[in-house]
């Protein structure tokens, strides 16, 4: 326990090298959903009318190369607003799609890739997209300081609209895949990938298996009380918020609020018990409110993203192939 939470600790230090050197703090209390329709919130308003694919090489039975498409929920930022992302596809049409969702602050999907990539190329031959979350890689706009810094801060409505923004056109690219492919829709996410593909899983009925992986459930929680939002926090606090108001302002985001609305028996959830940038206790609360579905829970931290990814690897794949029998 002592040595995960070192590990913890040192990497969370290093995270902090880069952080804002402004304050963040911005909140329109009108325009704040409070006590709205979820389901209206986050409706997918058209079908995605065109999704460019750049096959740019091949290796063995694979296409590779990269996605585009117009945000269906636009910020405003002309970066932002091209949704990006890296993709492996099979020759064959009747294979799996898997998207891989990665997590705060991530610089590149190289994390996520060492988990997985390897092991579905070359042993399964499963489609794979990799998808960018808002503000964050190709989508970060010129004036932010690091990957992800406009996604979750202290600016109230933008983190809510950023979370929008993913969950919408997550959901279009999802219904763009089940139109245009034939296999089965896979959803994998990482610590805030995580947390997205969880709050999609609550929305949308296409998925057909989820793995979520270190996942954070509260905004509100793990801001105010893990050490990756301390900056945040006391941005927030300097303006005078305070933590119930924070949890009313982005109850709305809460994966917990809802069950998800694919097959429990399809989702796999993987926690870290001695994790420092999503607390166990956080974790269990979603794993409770969704009627507890498949979960393993690793005695690591949250660095057990690099020290357990064979584990993570092969407890995911063992479990995707018994639930798509592919």
């Amino acid at each position: 326990m002592l040595f995960s939470k070192f590990i913890d600790f040192y990497a969370l230090n290093d995270l902090h090298k880069d952080r804002s050197e402004e304050y963040q703090f911005r909140i329109d209390s009108a325009h704040i959903p409070v006590n709205v329709d979820r389901e209206m919130f986050y409706k997918v308003p058209a079908p995605l009318s065109n999704v460019e694919l750049n096959i740019t090489s091949r290796e063995n039975d694979y296409g590779i190369g990269n996605f585009e498409f117009k945000s269906l929920m636009p910020s405003g930022d002309e970066f932002n607003d091209s949704v990006k992302g890296e993709v492996y596809l099979n020759k064959s049409e009747s294979k799996p799609n898997v998207i891989f969702v990665h997590g705060w602050r991530m610089k590149a999907f190289d994390r996520v890739k060492k988990i997985f990539h390897h092991s579905i190329m070359n042993n399964l031959g499963w489609n794979m997209y990799y998808y960018t979350l808002p503000y964050h890689l190709e989508r970060q706009p010129k004036q932010s300081l690091y990957s992800g810094e406009f996604m979750v801060s202290a600016n109230i409505n933008r983190t809510v609209e950023s979370t929008r923004q993913a969950i919408i056109d997550l959901r279009a690219f999802i219904q763009w895949i089940k139109s245009n492919k034939q296999g089965p829709v896979v959803i994998v996410g990482v610590s805030l990938g995580g947390f997205i593909s969880n709050l999609v899983a609550t929305l949308e009925p296409e998925i057909d298996a989820l793995v979520s992986v270190f996942y954070s459930n509260r905004l509100s929680y793990s801001i105010w009380n893990t050490i990756p939002g301390k900056y945040i926090r006391q941005d927030l606090e300097h303006h005078g918020m305070n933590y119930n108001d924070l949890v009313r302002y982005w109850k709305i985001t809460e994966p917990n609020q809802e069950l998800p609305r694919i097959n429990k028996d399809n989702i796999l959830l993987i926690s870290a018990k001695h994790d420092q940038y999503v607390h166990i206790q956080d974790a269990d609360l979603l794993w409770e409110s969704w009627e507890k579905p498949t979960r393993y829970v690793y005695n690591c931290g949250h660095a057990g993203i690099v020290l357990k990814r064979k584990k993570i690897a092969k407890d995911t794949i063992s479990f995707l192939q018994n639930k798509l029998k592919r």
